[in-house]
């Protein structure tokens, strides 16, 4: 008896304990297979044009960018910058420096639930962050984007983002062509709204064809417009043109120029409001005092420090001149003009662009023998030192065309009279080793055309003589990188000179008396120079494939980019 009860237990535990073992396992069994409850993921958002019209489908560049915005900078309600630039396919990456703040879509102070901090959620809620919060959106179709903080909206805390449409990747492209033939306009690139100007200029190579209007190209849209200014005036031709800002507001100021089939030339000074599309004319007592004499064009010109340089010019039909002029638009009337050291040599049309704070000439035309001529002249001037140093001569002989500060190297595009020129060679100068190489040559061979850059992107370049004729076609370069890789040419080693104190009298080189209006006293005296013989190169020819097609805008004239023939030029100024 006591031996089955022995067995009984011993049965009845093991029953026990079988069936608890087979409950956990089907227990088990059923978590492992029971699916989990997730949230269902969330839709793409669809970015579109502020206008509903996206103009062009965007090319993401091969390398993106993002840019950085403060929230709650500067006085803790502002989003610093508040307006950016970008191209399709880069990010925007927004950092709160201050709380209580949101990065909201749309229009000023009405959300469109296109995007929001801190989740692209719920944007019509507002949603406040913290210090510190970190949010990032990328952009992949063009168009302007309308941001504002929900809470300060009222307060003028807004930003915009500016989406340009792609281009061919480290290339150049066509773009669409000018709504005219257009040569010796000046290009200028507007960074406060993101848009490619066109300053004056002419359509023909005759009297009365000067062309009193401002065109903008729009790189989100891909269009170009004829703004509704007209000019001050019509001495269009060759003018000096840049960005400098007064009280905060910044406008294109323009110096000098000249009417087509004149001979004399204008000092007046003005600036243009892209924002307001109205142009104001300074005061006849800051005027331009190396036009003195009526005859005298610009030479090369840059900005640096919220101040343009003017370095030498054009004495119509006699000669090339030296000086060096500064022009300040916050100095009080009749003080806005200081002249500095003289060029090494006289010079004209020079490329000619400004890098942290020294400007930089690579190549210019010169006058001789009643030719108007290229050259490999090139320098440096340092405007806080008033000194020239010698750097490495560009190794080809150009002149009519624009240097371009691009990636922190100088640009020279193309440009040049005497055969083989014009050329579509890109001629980059290093200044931090001293050296030349060339980079992608663009596809039309040109000279006095209109051109500007945003500094690390893009260039824009259109119109000009191609080779002698007026021209309207556009082309596009488009960094995927830093810039397009260069090939290396040999140079010479700078020897830095100074040249503060110019001695010997003027005997060859015309070179005119500032004018006694200007209330400040020249530090040098205008120094006649020689003026060196050109030096004759062979243009490297290569052929780059437009990879973009454009939207045209009919024009007159030669409008297609179809590389042409180069005859030898006139002898024209």
């Amino acid at each position: 008896m006591k031996r089955s009860n022995a067995f009984r237990s011993i049965f009845w535990l093991a029953t026990m304990f079988a069936i608890a073992f087979l409950v956990r396992a089907e227990s088990g069994d059923k978590r492992t297979r029971t699916p989990q409850t997730m949230s269902a993921p969330r839709a793409p958002i669809q970015i579109v044009d502020q206008d509903g019209q996206p103009a062009v489908n965007g090319v993401p560049s091969a390398i993106s960018t993002t840019v950085n915005v403060t929230v709650g900078g500067g006085n803790g309600f502002q989003f610093v910058p508040d307006t950016v630039n970008i191209s399709v396919g880069d990010t925007v990456q927004w950092t709160w420096a201050t709380s209580f703040h949101s990065v909201t879509s749309g229009p000023p102070c009405q959300a469109d639930s296109q995007y929001c901090s801190p989740n692209d959620m719920n944007c019509a809620t507002g949603t406040l962050s913290n210090s510190g919060t970190v949010y990032t959106h990328t952009f992949t179709v063009p168009g302007t984007y309308s941001y504002h903080c929900a809470a300060h909206c009222s307060l003028g805390m807004t930003g915009v983002v500016n989406v340009s449409g792609g281009c061919a990747p480290s290339g150049w492209s066509a773009g669409p062509n000018l709504p005219t033939v257009l040569v010796r306009a000046v290009g200028v690139y507007f960074q406060a709204d993101g848009n490619f100007y066109t300053m004056g200029g002419r359509t023909a190579d005759v009297a009365g064809s000067d062309f009193q209007h401002v065109l903008r190209y729009s790189p989100t849209s891909n269009t170009w417009t004829q703004m509704g200014v007209t000019l001050p005036d019509n001495q269009m031709n060759n003018m000096a043109c840049g960005v400098l800002a007064v009280g905060g507001t910044p406008s294109i100021y323009c110096v000098g120029g000249s009417a087509a089939g004149q001979t004399t030339a204008t000092a007046r000074v003005f600036f243009y409001n892209p924002v307001t599309d109205t142009a104001t004319t300074l005061t006849a007592g800051d005027n331009w005092p190396g036009d003195s004499a009526g005859t005298i064009l610009p030479g090369g010109f840059a900005e640096t420090g919220n101040k343009m340089y003017i370095l030498g010019g054009f004495n119509i039909n006699v000669a090339s001149t030296n000086q060096i002029w500064q022009f300040d638009p916050t100095a009080a009337v009749g003080s806005k003009w200081l002249q500095r050291v003289n060029t090494p040599e006289g010079i004209m049309y020079a490329p000619t662009c400004a890098i942290n704070g020294i400007i930089y000439v690579g190549g210019a035309t010169d006058f001789q023998g009643g030719l108007v001529i290229d050259t490999t002249n090139s320098f440096s001037f340092n405007p806080t030192a008033n000194t020239t140093g010698a750097i490495a001569p560009i190794p080809r002989a150009t002149g009519e065309t624009r240097g371009l500060t691009f990636n922190g190297q100088m640009y020279v595009m193309g440009g040049g009279r005497v055969a083989p020129n014009p050329s579509n060679e890109v001629d980059i100068y290093n200044p931090g080793t001293n050296t030349w190489s060339t980079g992608m040559p663009f596809m039309n061979a040109r000279r006095n055309f209109p051109t500007d850059t945003d500094g690390t992107t893009r260039i824009w370049l259109a119109g000009g003589y191609e080779p002698s004729a007026p021209a309207a076609d556009m082309e596009i370069f488009c960094a995927a990188g830093a810039s397009p890789t260069p090939t290396a040419t040999a140079t010479a080693t700078a020897t830095p000179t100074v040249a503060i104190t110019p001695t010997a009298t003027p005997t060859a080189t015309h070179t005119p008396t500032p004018t006694p209006t200007v209330a400040v006293t020249p530090t040098v005296t205008p120094t006649a120079t020689r003026t060196p013989t050109p030096t004759p190169t062979t243009t490297v020819t290569a052929t780059a494939t437009p990879t973009a097609t454009a939207t045209s805008t009919p024009c007159t004239g030669r409008c297609s980019p179809t590389p042409r023939p180069q005859p030898t030029p006139r002898p024209r100024p």
